[in-house]
């Protein structure tokens, strides 16, 4: 949707205005370079499907420097300003610890590739909300998809909600019958593996917070 100015069409579009010839030209995915911020699952499925895309796939991970084979590159937790200096997309797959709170800030928006694209769909509070609105309106980022915020629900007089090529879901990326129907059967096997005595599926380690 960023890449291609949906956003700014659908605009038009409700003004039933035919904006061709004062389009701006878009970016094509193909050959650019997506950095993942949190390589678990939400972040490993992100990879594959921006690899399909033709994308480079770059990632930190707070576990190990170990990654599938359509991530070019994993780094740990620490090196994310380092990789960033990479990126003209990121995503944030981050989930919220003590660590990650508020860890997305001026400081990495601003190491980021000029024009980058920043996609939130991790914890809204691992991002500082008055940065990446500060980082929309001078252009530092060229846009933002955000699913999640701080704080949430939005108030409808935040400064985000007009910020410059922001688009913003009210934190329903998740949501879907199908995806509901898979933890079930996730629910259902965890079940039967209780009563057996056998290992659980997605267990949560109390103590790293995921």
């Amino acid at each position: 949707m960023l890449s291609k100015n949906v956003h700014d069409f659908q605009k038009e579009q409700y003004q039933q205005n035919w904006a061709r010839d004062d389009a701006e030209l878009t970016t094509d995915l193909s050959g650019k370079t997506m950095l993942i911020l949190g390589l678990g699952g939400i972040g490993t499925e992100t990879a594959r499907r921006a690899s399909a895309l033709g994308m480079r796939v770059i990632a930190t991970r707070n576990s190990s420097r170990e990654g599938p084979e359509f991530v070019e590159k994993v780094g740990l937790s620490d090196e994310m300003h380092e990789f960033a200096g990479e990126a003209d997309f990121v995503v944030n797959a981050l989930p919220l610890t003590d660590k990650t709170n508020g860890l997305i800030d001026h400081k990495f928006f601003n190491v980021l590739k000029p024009g980058a694209y920043y996609i939130n769909v991790g914890r809204g509070k691992t991002t500082v909300t008055d940065d990446l609105v500060a980082a929309l309106n001078d252009g530092t980022l060229a846009g933002a998809g955000l699913d999640v915020m701080d704080p949430e629900p939005l108030p409808s007089d935040h400064p985000l909600w007009v910020a410059k090529n922001a688009v913003i879901t009210p934190h329903i990326a998740g949501r879907n019958s199908d995806a509901f129907k898979r933890t079930l059967i996730v629910a259902k096997e965890n079940l039967r593996r209780y009563v057996l005595g056998d290992k659980l599926l997605s267990v949560v380690d109390v103590e790293r917070g995921y």
